[in-house]
């Protein structure tokens, strides 16, 4: 009985199998994720830096150098972006006492206002939030306790990227000619098709997030600096940053600013007009800057693009958070062009929605030519 027949005879059986095969795929990547995480972001990276090493190989640098300077572009940037927000932390702790004080000042208001609607006295609130306080302080030791393990930790993976980078780059031929070696002669030009396809959209992808969260920080800090918020920079670079992760990261990059607003104004105005401006320019982001600069290349519907957030974040954290949603792109592209597996690409795709890639200025304009036929 060949194996067509087995699935006729029991269909469910596809289903099982499948199922199964899913459950120890995503326990696979949850249990190996201290060495799939640095691994996949020096693949990410490592294809990100590749039009500018070929750039610096057709200059005629050799190989391993043009390499070493892609790797040291990136340890640079990382050094400049931790650089500067050392110094916007540095300065905002700084304000943290008068932040203090007002908080002190907000609560004894709802300390009042608890007192007048539930009659517990002042002394008790005192109690409770010194219970809290030394449980929080509790916490805060053991997380200061394993600050100098952790640190050492990251700097190991970093290095470990560096390596895993350098060998990426430096072997992406043979690994092409790996994955020719096991295809089917037949098949070696839709091979070539579809790496092509995944290095073109992750660069592109990537590259045009990384506009994208420069030109957001900037709208953020400009709106927060007109405001008058404290530390604009450093809370409008953070909030751009953030946005990397879809959907969460500006709610979370927006809290913090919202909370500052509260505390250093008298009226609820300001903390108002800084939800507008997140608000703003995440309508600009999703509508203006995200079509047309990123340009729809990970053409993945909403549904599936959550559900990715959403199990990414389960299994590594804020790392699967990011990586997964190129990796679904990646994902679509080999569905799109393996004949069996199709239908998922369709299922996980975005093309029938009308209009899905279209910027919103093109939307108007069209609507406005039916309007005036």
């Amino acid at each position: 009985m060949n194996q067509t027949e087995l699935f006729r005879q029991f269909p469910l059986l596809r289903y099982i199998l499948l199922l199964l095969f899913a459950f120890l795929f995503f326990g696979g990547l949850h249990e190996a994720r201290q060495f799939l995480i640095p691994f996949s972001l020096a693949a990410v990276l490592a294809m990100l830096m590749l039009p500018i090493c070929r750039r610096l190989e057709k200059w005629g640098l050799h190989r391993g150098i043009a390499i070493g300077i892609c790797i040291l572009i990136i340890l640079l940037t990382l050094a400049g972006l931790v650089f500067l927000f050392s110094l916007q932390v540095a300065s905002f702790a700084q304000d943290i006492p008068a932040l203090s004080g007002q908080l002190t000042k907000k609560l004894d208001n709802v300390q009042q206002f608890i007192e007048d609607k539930t009659n517990v006295s002042p002394d008790k609130q005192i109690e409770y939030l010194k219970q809290r306080a030394s449980t929080m302080l509790e916490s805060t030791g053991k997380y200061m306790s394993g600050f100098v393990s952790t640190t050492t930790g990251m700097l190991a993976t970093i290095g470990i990227i560096v390596i895993y980078i350098f060998f990426f780059m430096y072997y992406r031929g043979k690994f092409l000619r790996f994955i020719l070696m096991i295809t089917p002669a037949e098949d070696h030009e839709k091979v070539k098709k579809i790496t092509t396809q995944v290095s073109q959209v992750t660069q592109q992808y990537l590259s045009g997030v990384i506009i994208v969260v420069v030109i957001l920080a900037i709208l953020n800090s400009i709106g927060l600096l007109i405001i008058g918020i404290k530390q604009a920079i450093f809370f409008g670079s953070l909030a751009g940053l953030l946005n990397i992760i879809p959907y969460i990261g500006v709610l979370i990059g927006s809290l913090l600013p919202i909370l500052v607003a509260l505390l250093t104004k008298d009226s609820f105005t300001s903390a108002i007009a800084v939800a507008a401006v997140f608000a703003f320019n995440q309508f600009l982001e999703n509508n203006f800057l995200t079509p047309n600069i990123v340009g729809g290349k990970v053409k993945v519907n909403p549904l599936a693009t959550i559900m990715a957030l959403l199990i990414g974040g389960y299994l590594w954290g804020v790392a699967g958070m990011i990586l997964f949603i190129p990796f679904l792109g990646i994902a679509k592209i080999i569905f799109d062009n393996i004949e069996g597996l199709q239908p998922y690409g369709y299922l996980i795709g975005d093309e029938d929605t009308p209009g899905s890639d279209e910027p919103i200025v093109e939307k108007i304009k069209r609507r406005i030519r039916k309007v005036r036929k």
